[in-house]
């Protein structure tokens, strides 16, 4: 990333010594990700700091700290705050420490039973979507634009589609595209995490367990969250994962556009190298979205 900044070990030991000097002698490692918008360092073994690597990520964190401590009651396990503080390490931010979270990445192979995995996620968004919004961050600029009407999204959408015309078949992306443009949520709007993928998913013991990185939640059109029915879920579970979420028909097709968007906007930014982790995830949804 041309705007990346992550601090070296080195420097964040002097920050630990000047804020959380009960933890400054821990191993500390840097941990890779696909992500693209924080740094992650692991504290000995049970702590993890975050801190943004981009300034456009600077107001990501702060949503983070702001609201994970109020959605520690949801059925799957939310990152655990234990210290916030305030740096100028490279960009002039907060930073949060937080519990370790056990387990892997849940992907595929670390998913025993994608039906069940799938109904847990189901019943994790219900819950999310019942927790109060009062005061909460409304989906826009400060997430990404993630919830919001599609049709706002269509410039950018259409002219990724267009850009990855070689590799997608950008006739029927288009379509897809305008029918889902076409459909509005009727309900109110709720609390979404905003980016359900299997980075941000963490599975133990072959169950899904967790779900992390929460910088572009808000609350907003649920249906950006539905998306994960072919950015994670397993197309064997697909209609599972669609009847415990009770979702209808317009706001299912609108998850199929989330998916859409999210794919060809990744692939047509990160491809040729910038992250190639991201593009295969971009490339596996689009495959599922019968796209490639």
């Amino acid at each position: 990333m041309h705007d990346d900044v992550a601090p070296q070990e080195n420097a964040i030991r002097h920050l630990l010594s000047e804020m959380t000097p009960q933890w400054a002698d821990l191993p500390i490692q840097r941990l890779r990700s696909s992500g693209t918008d924080n740094a992650i360092y692991r504290i000995g073994e049970a702590l993890l700091l975050r801190l943004p690597r981009r300034e456009a990520a600077v107001h990501l964190i702060d949503k983070e700290l702001d609201w994970l401590p109020r959605l520690a009651d949801l059925p799957l396990k939310v990152p655990r705050l234990r210290f916030r503080g305030s740096t100028e390490l490279g960009l002039k931010c907060n930073f949060g420490i937080f519990d370790w979270m056990e387990g892997k990445i849940a992907s595929p192979a670390n998913i025993a039973d994608p039906a069940a995995a799938a109904l847990a996620l189901a019943e994790f968004l219900k819950a999310l979507h019942l927790v109060g919004t009062e005061g909460a961050p409304l989906a826009g600029e400060l997430n990404h634009r993630r919830g919001v009407a599609l049709e706002v999204l269509s410039p950018v959408t259409l002219g990724a589609i267009d850009i990855l015309a070689d590799e997608i078949d950008a006739p029927a992306a288009h379509d897809l595209w305008q029918r889902a443009c076409a459909t509005a949520h009727r309900g109110p709007p709720v609390w979404l995490h905003g980016d359900l993928k299997a980075d941000n998913l963490i599975a133990e013991g072959g169950q899904l367990t967790g779900v992390i990185d929460w910088g572009l939640c808000a609350v907003g059109d649920p249906a950006a969250d539905y998306a994960a029915a072919w950015s994670w879920v397993d197309p064997s579970a697909r209609d599972v994962f669609r009847m415990a979420c009770e979702v209808d028909d317009a706001d299912w097709l609108r998850a199929e556009g989330w998916a859409l968007y999210g794919a060809v906007i990744a692939l047509s930014y990160y491809r040729g190298g910038l992250n190639e982790a991201l593009c295969e995830q971009s490339r596996l949804t689009l495959s599922r979205l019968g796209m490639r």
